[in-house]
């Protein structure tokens, strides 16, 4: 067993303060007694916490002292240059700030990366919320052009993303565990589908959790929903208390902890 002084856990809103105060990385992280990096993020995707997962560890900030949770997003999600100001962004964030300290659950939609690239998060549907109309116009070409987004595609590149980052790792001594979120993320389009071109004995899935392990469908759908029926993605407080509790259970029985 491992001892670790801090946690990090990577993903979208499933993962994030959604219109909660907590999340299940605060709560876990309080449980264990270590400092907490929150990496997640509303409307994330699997490249933007790679991205900022490797550079934490580029910039000392996540060691061989570290325990990293990394729930996978939809595969077609990325991240997009942005065409808003900085004037904007500032303001943007403020007003996310403003909100958090009344402990609404906010999140931005937009991020600065290292370089002072501003990007914005895409989704499905992105287009909605976009505040400018250079990137609203991106987004939908984006979404509706057709040969655009290709899930596949999309999967078998964060296979090898994954592949490296799980490397990498590895080399640095960074515990790096999987949380899936039953059949969301690359995962299960891979390994369904192909998994005799790209085996799941390449990966290390010793570390591997899947939310299925715990939680049946009328718990994930309905007692831990936010707001079933119209929000059955995204959990309420006490779905993120449970969400906590289940995975030091396991990650206890397998050692990793």
């Amino acid at each position: 067993m491992k001892q670790h002084n801090k946690l990090v856990v990577c993903g979208c809103s499933v993962s994030d303060r959604t219109r909660v105060r907590y999340c299940y990385g605060d709560y876990l992280s309080a449980s264990l007694g270590i400092d907490y990096l929150h990496l997640a993020g509303g409307a994330g995707s699997d490249k933007r916490n790679i991205r900022l997962l490797v550079q934490a560890i580029q910039q000392g900030e996540v060691d061989n002292n570290t325990l990293v949770l990394f729930q996978p997003a939809e595969v077609v999600r990325r991240e997009m240059p942005s065409h808003i100001t900085e004037e904007y962004y500032q303001e943007h964030v403020a007003g996310v700030n403003e909100k958090n300290e009344k402990h609404l659950g906010a999140t931005p939609v937009y991020d600065k990366t290292l370089t002072g690239q501003l990007v914005t998060r895409f989704k499905l549907d992105s287009y909605v919320w976009a505040s400018n109309q250079v990137d609203k116009a991106m987004a939908l070409a984006y979404q509706e052009n057709p040969g655009c987004l290709n899930s596949t595609y999309d999967s078998e590149m964060l296979s090898v993303y994954w592949y490296m980052l799980e490397g990498l790792c590895d080399s640095k001594g960074i515990t790096l565990v999987v949380v899936e979120d039953c059949e969301r993320g690359w995962p299960s389009i891979i390994f369904h589908h192909y998994g005799h071109l790209i085996k799941p004995e390449y990966y290390n899935k010793a570390n591997w959790i899947n939310m299925d392990d715990f939680m049946n469908g009328e718990q994930r759908h309905e007692i831990y929903a936010l707001e079933p029926p119209r929000d059955i993605t995204h959990f309420n407080q006490e779905g993120h208390i449970f969400v906590a509790d289940e995975l030091e259970k396991l990650l206890r029985q397998r050692g990793i902890i």
